[in-house]
């Protein structure tokens, strides 16, 4: 069971922390309602979840949660422990680079120029 995207984005966990997350589902249909995720399990008042089909986190607390077609209780169904992890984009080539170019990024930028003011 994979972490939902929001999570990532969300401003209640760390950048790095273990997770738990909970696929709920109804205990008279047996329909998949959502995900929970929280930082300990079970948890204390309330969950992040998502709904199926849905993007968004929001938090409920977890007992007062029903099934939306049939109305019935809800059970976490699996529950799994997970790393979530949000580290900075490591795209170095973004940032400006620091002190004298190489000789050979002159060489080929003054021919560049010199191409462009010639043609």
């Amino acid at each position: 069971m994979h972490i939902p995207e929001p999570a990532y984005h969300s401003e209640e966990f760390s950048s790095r922390m273990t997770v738990f997350v909970a696929e709920i589902v109804c205990l008279m249909c047996t329909s998949r309602i959502g995900i929970a995720l929280d930082n300990r399990w079970p948890p204390v008042s309330t969950v992040l979840f998502q709904a199926q089909g849905s993007t968004e986190l929001r938090r409920v607390a977890l007992e007062g949660l029903r099934c939306p077609d049939c109305g019935g209780n809800t059970v976490p169904a699996e529950v799994t422990t997970r790393l979530l992890r949000r580290e900075r984009p490591s795209h170095v080539d973004d940032v400006p680079r620091r002190g004298r170019p190489p000789k050979w990024l002159v060489a080929q930028r003054a021919a560049a120029r010199a191409l462009d003011a010639n043609g």
